[in-house]
């Protein structure tokens, strides 16, 4: 942890190519899910981030911030820093800010979990209405899409739509 004050410039892949999976650990209902983010596992993700912190590296040194920045503290100091150190640090620190969707996909293929009206497929009377019913990751927080799918949900529930 830092113990002064400064800022941060955080980088985000808004649209991941990298996917994770839930998957049953065994068939008793009690045991953990085996849950795996598959952060940075594509390729690309890493080298979206590398871009984006290439870019952070060079607003943080433009002229107007140089007066009040004294130094960078990560992922290093040098002007030129190598791709390679840039990834180390990527690789060491990158976070996600975790609003993982789609593990229950809607949609009318074989593949979808749930239908367009958020009706679980061979299971009656069953559905599921948050974010794990979207086919894609939106560009953005997923809680105002959760809210308008459970609005949506009791619409259906209700006959009113």
């Amino acid at each position: 942890s830092v113990e002064r004050h400064g800022m941060e410039l955080n980088p985000c892949v808004l649209r991941p190519k990298s996917r994770g999976s839930v998957r049953l650990r065994s068939r008793k209902p009690g045991d953990p899910i085996r849950f795996t983010t598959g952060f940075l596992s594509h390729a690309d993700d890493l080298a979206l981030l590398l871009a984006g912190m290439k870019i952070a590296r060079a607003i943080v040194r433009q002229p107007a911030l140089r007066e009040v920045v004294s130094e960078e503290l990560a992922p290093g100091k040098a002007d030129n820093l190598g791709d390679e150190a840039i990834t180390d640090h990527i690789i060491r620190h990158a976070k996600t800010v975790y609003h993982p969707c789609g593990t229950c996909r809607m949609g009318t293929d074989q593949q979808a979990v749930v239908d367009p009206r958020l009706r679980v497929r061979g299971v009656p009377r069953l559905r599921i209405a948050d974010a794990s019913i979207m086919p894609r990751l939106t560009s953005g927080n997923t809680n105002a899409p959760a809210i308008m799918i459970g609005d949506r949900c009791a619409d259906f529930i209700l006959g009113t739509s």
